[in-house]
């Protein structure tokens, strides 16, 4: 590819902050160093799974949160997908990594809409992602939970994903919101999410952007993951939720235009000229 410049990257004014996306993107980059680690143990079982967080030094990390749904043919067993993590002035991270391969799911996101029953009369949802959200919400609840217990008196609530782990943040937010102590809704939540797919409908859309969670949906234009599922599918019509921070970074494929550290860590960090160099081939962090 030849090398070309991009346009800088517009941030929207307060309360997004560039330190709080680069903060929640690394995170998400920890997640998957989780999951490459338990790759290299050969996917053992959670309780022989021997996880050491790397990156964020000051944070205090939880278990990994596992989540499965064979339904999705790229998940066969149990994963660890997220894990909370906190920090001695009272902020909270929930952290959700995206799947092993971009191409892998891309195929198959074609799944139908159905009711999002964690919260009365929140609209309809993408099936697929419920379920292995579905899942994980037990844990993610006692994990945000116990996370309060040890902050005292959270001040604010990140909740941050990348690709699919995106669309899983998306619908934790109203989860917690509704579903767990009142030391989580007296928080600020935020959410920093990195290429999500469409996650649910209109009502889905205009219920979860006036539930006062300030969500900034980070997309690179050249990335298909925030395409899909398309706007219309057949009758199902489904919306992005949040504020879009757009950038322009072309790396010649699906995995390098998708990638965490090669691309959206990399604007993130480099916000005056977000097009970096082309990445080597790397068998993680792709999606």
């Amino acid at each position: 590819m030849t090398a070309s410049l991009s346009r800088p990257m517009y941030f929207p004014p307060l309360p997004f902050e560039l330190t709080e996306a680069l903060h929640c993107t690394r995170l998400v980059e920890t997640a998957y160093d989780m999951y490459a680690q338990w790759k290299a143990q050969s996917r053992p079982k959670a309780d022989a799974f021997n996880w050491q967080p790397k990156g964020r030094l000051d944070l205090q990390f939880g278990a990994p949160i596992w989540g499965e749904d064979r339904a999705l043919h790229f998940l066969k067993q149990d994963e660890p997908f997220a894990f909370v993590a906190w920090s001695r002035d009272s902020e909270i991270y929930l952290v959700i990594r995206g799947t092993e391969s971009v191409e892998d799911w891309v195929v198959d996101i074609s799944a139908g809409l159905t009711d999002y029953e964690l919260v009365p009369s929140y609209g309809r949802v993408h099936e697929g992602f419920l379920r292995v959200y579905a899942s994980m919400a037990p844990a993610v609840r006692e994990a945000v939970s116990a996370a309060c217990r040890q902050v005292q008196t959270p001040e604010a609530l990140f909740v941050t994903g990348h690709s699919l782990g995106s669309s899983l943040a998306t619908l934790a937010v109203p989860d917690l919101l509704e579903n767990t102590p009142v030391d989580v809704r007296d928080a600020r939540v935020k959410q920093y999410n990195l290429a999500s797919p469409r996650t649910g409908d209109s009502t889905f859309a205009a219920r979860y952007n006036a539930n006062g969670a300030v969500t900034y949906r980070v997309v690179n234009s050249t990335d298909l993951v925030p395409e899909v599922p398309p706007a219309i599918l057949g009758e199902e019509i489904f919306e992005h939720v949040g504020i879009p921070v757009m950038y322009s970074a072309q790396y010649d494929s699906l995995g390098g235009n998708h990638s965490i550290t090669d691309s959206y860590a990399y604007a993130l960090t480099h916000p005056e000229q977000p097009q970096g160099p082309v990445p080597r081939p790397s068998a993680t962090q792709s999606a």
